[in-house]
């Protein structure tokens, strides 16, 4: 059976799947493409992930939120509020 999806190149794409390429490679554009067509898709930034964030808060409570904050690309604040919020 001939692939349809293997003959599509970087320049046929949106630019949203150009920056897929440029970041995962054709390949993995290829796969969304033959598998999840017609899907919207919403990638968060991690200070959605609430309990990921939390989960790496308690992992490296050793380290000062700042530090924290920098590793997640979040305010300080940000992390302050949601252990405040979590009752911790």
């Amino acid at each position: 059976m001939n692939d349809i999806f293997e003959k599509i190149e970087r320049e046929d794409l949106t630019e949203d799947l150009t920056l897929i390429a440029d970041a995962m490679g054709i390949d993995v554009v290829r796969n969304l493409m033959r598998t999840l067509s017609g899907m919207y898709i919403y990638i968060p930034r991690v200070s959605r992930l609430e309990r990921f964030v939390k989960r790496y808060m308690t992992e490296n409570a050793e380290r000062p939120f700042k530090e924290i904050a920098l590793d997640l690309n979040v305010s300080s604040q940000y992390l302050w509020k949601l252990r405040r919020n979590s009752g911790k």
